[in-house]
């Protein structure tokens, strides 16, 4: 009987595509209507069939289920964790074989682009698809979005959904506000999945249009006691640990940072007593300006923290911003100290170190450089990366690599001395080692020709600095020479004047590069659609390309906007929406130019080189305003 059941299972599955896929609207069809027959039928009756003894009667329960598609599903997927063993397999046979259209007609283009093919990804593109659809302005996936929170198969994504919602801020008008919480309900139905509690809460205080600590401490309450009791299938403890930061950055955002404090703190023991779950609780907190729970959080962990240094430089930035700045020293030496590199023979050899040992050590160094740079703790990553510098030969790549690293940090950090302080030794040493060169080539893709074209540019920055524009401009030809794809050294080229004969330069270099940037995006079109994509990441960077050239010295501006938007419609960057503000500027919207500028420092709030177009908009647009 089993073995019968499978194979019906498995011929079901052959028409249930084809079915659902032409099923009805949810949000138009009554709830339990099978459009198929001639009068209504209850969803939780034919669920119960699926278990019935008759073989005849089973078949066509799952015929009729097929045919509701969408509208069977909010019972279908509570009917997985049935009492009945039949019941659950084939309701969770049908839950996964919905072959559902994701989008509908009224969804705007780009968002059903999105959704092409929705169903048929794997968890991890259909999560990157959601981040796509929470990054588009103006909430214009927000149906879209709501509909993935009720009917997503993994609750992971479905909760996923529903937080992307609930992270998106508020419209300023109440009508907006009122508006996007009917859309919430409407989408919602009656749905009680865990992401729509959720939602409805979320709904109601657009409605109110204030965050109700009441409302959204009564939903934490209820989920928290349904995991003592163990009377859901839905809620979990990290399920419900995302409720509660999801509420309290909600509760901060709405100035009630003692509200967001007292709900972080009283659920601290939702978190797992793990490294990776302590460092995420504590980035968490500081990307949430929570920085006193991150020390609340280590004195209940205090072992944990004393062995782990990104825990420890989180305590550290908590103390900083706390005032407490010798604290704060203390323990981010104390992070630094942990897993040391030895920095003589002599220690390499009492410590019995393999070269294995070496690299590990060198690469969490690195690591831990680069997310220090990424928070905008510049002086503790510096000293991360100048710790594998000092410990590790010239010519050693993962030394080499921490220079490179850090050279980037200090460029933008407009410390330009000292980016050629770090990398000329190491090009004079490739220029005079073949061997170093091929090995570095090999070992970690370096590009000589760009790091001496680096040298040569930030060398003519520090004469720009000082005022000699005479030395800078050959210098400026020549790194431009060496490597033409940085267009950073064309824009400044284009900047600093000069005689006839310069100009001429830079005129002739502008036009023939920007000839060919726009070649170069016409064949990544080609290519994006032979290869899908991996083509489209590679045409979203061409086009930023050029918009980001074109914005920044002349051309058709335009043109430039146009490309920069098509750049962010596969992917949300905070370097693209860069080069969108900057084209928005070039063409005079000065009020889009910041609004963009502010979504990429939303992005990279710790990025100097993000951070510094936002004055010149303002000014920009305080001196339009009183001129007008």
């Amino acid at each position: 009987m089993l073995r019968l059941k499978s194979e019906t299972l498995l011929a079901a599955a052959l028409c249930f595509g084809m079915a659902a896929a032409h099923a009805n609207d949810p949000a138009t069809t009554p709830q339990g209507q099978d459009t198929n027959a001639t009068e209504p039928v209850k969803v939780s009756d034919l669920i119960q069939q699926l278990g019935d003894d008759s073989y005849a009667t089973r078949i066509r329960a799952r015929e009729r289920l097929q045919r509701m598609g969408l509208e069977a599903f909010d019972e279908l997927h509570q009917a997985q964790f049935d009492v009945d063993n039949e019941i659950a397999m084939a309701a969770r046979f049908l839950v996964s074989s919905l072959a559902i259209s994701w989008s509908k007609e009224t969804d705007p283009p780009e968002v059903r682009n999105t959704l092409i093919e929705y169903g048929a990804q794997d968890e991890s593109e259909r999560s990157s698809r959601i981040d796509m659809l929470s990054e588009f302005p103006d909430r214009k996936a927000l149906s879209a979005l709501v509909r993935l929170a009720r009917f997503e198969t993994s609750l992971r994504l479905s909760r996923r959904a529903a937080l992307a919602v609930m992270q998106q801020d508020m419209a300023d008008n109440q009508d907006t506000r009122d508006r996007n919480a009917d859309q919430i309900t409407a989408v919602l139905g009656d749905n009680d999945r865990q992401a729509a509690e959720w939602l409805r809460a979320y709904a109601a205080d657009l409605a109110s249009g204030e965050y109700s600590a009441e409302r959204w401490q009564t939903l934490i309450d209820q989920q928290r006691l349904e995991i003592d009791l163990g009377s859901t299938q839905q809620a979990s403890r990290p399920s419900v640990l995302e409720l509660v930061r999801v509420t309290a950055t909600r509760a901060a955002a709405a100035g009630l940072t003692a509200e967001a404090m007292r709900l972080a703190v009283e659920n601290l023991d939702l978190i797992t007593p793990r490294s990776s779950e302590l460092v995420d609780a504590a980035s968490w907190a500081i990307d949430n300006n929570l920085h006193p729970f991150v020390l609340a959080l280590q004195k209940e962990h205090q072992q944990m923290f004393s062995k782990n240094p990104m825990l420890l430089y989180s305590a550290a930035e908590a103390h900083e911003v706390a005032g407490e700045a010798d604290q704060a020293e203390e323990t981010a030496k104390r992070a630094a100290a942990v897993n040391p590199l030895p920095s003589t023979e002599e220690e390499r050899e009492a410590m019995k170190l393999q070269p294995k040992d070496i690299e590990d050590k060198a690469q969490s160094h690195r690591e831990l450089g680069l997310q220090l740079k990424d928070r905008g703790l510049f002086n503790w990553a510096e000293r991360e990366f100048r710790h594998i510098i000092d410990a590790l030969e010239l010519d050693n790549e993962f030394s080499a690599t921490a220079r490179t690293d850090l050279a980037e940090m200090l460029a933008d950090l407009e410390r330009y001395q000292e980016v050629v302080d770090l990398l000329k030794p190491l090009t004079d040493r490739i220029e005079k080692d073949e061997q170093l060169r091929r090995k570095l080539n090999t070992v970690v893709m370096f590009q000589y020709n760009r790091l001496r074209s680096d040298v040569d540019y930030y060398s003519a920055l520090v004469l720009l600095k000082e005022g000699d524009a005479d030395k800078a401009r050959p210098l400026l030809a020549n790194a431009f020479k060496l490597f033409p794809r940085n267009v950073d050294i064309l824009i400044r080229m284009y900047r600093v004047e000069g005689d006839d004969e310069w100009q001429r330069l830079v005129q002739t270099t502008l036009d023939r590069t920007i000839r060919m940037a726009e070649s170069t995006v016409k064949e990544a079109k080609a290519q994006a659609k032979q290869f899908g994509a991996v083509g489209k990441v590679s045409l979203g960077h061409e086009l930023n390309q050029y918009a980001w050239l074109v914005s920044n010295t002349k051309g058709d501006y335009q043109k430039a906007l146009s490309y920069s938007l098509q750049s962010l419609e596969n992917q949300v960057d905070a370097a693209k929406l860069d080069t969108c503000g900057r084209c928005y500027f070039a063409v005079g919207d000065l009020e889009k130019a910041i609004i963009t500028q502010k979504r990429a420092i939303r992005l990279s709030p710790h990025s100097p080189p993000v951070k510094r177009p936002r004055a010149a908009f303002e000014a920009a647009a305080e001196k339009a305003a009183r001129e007008s």
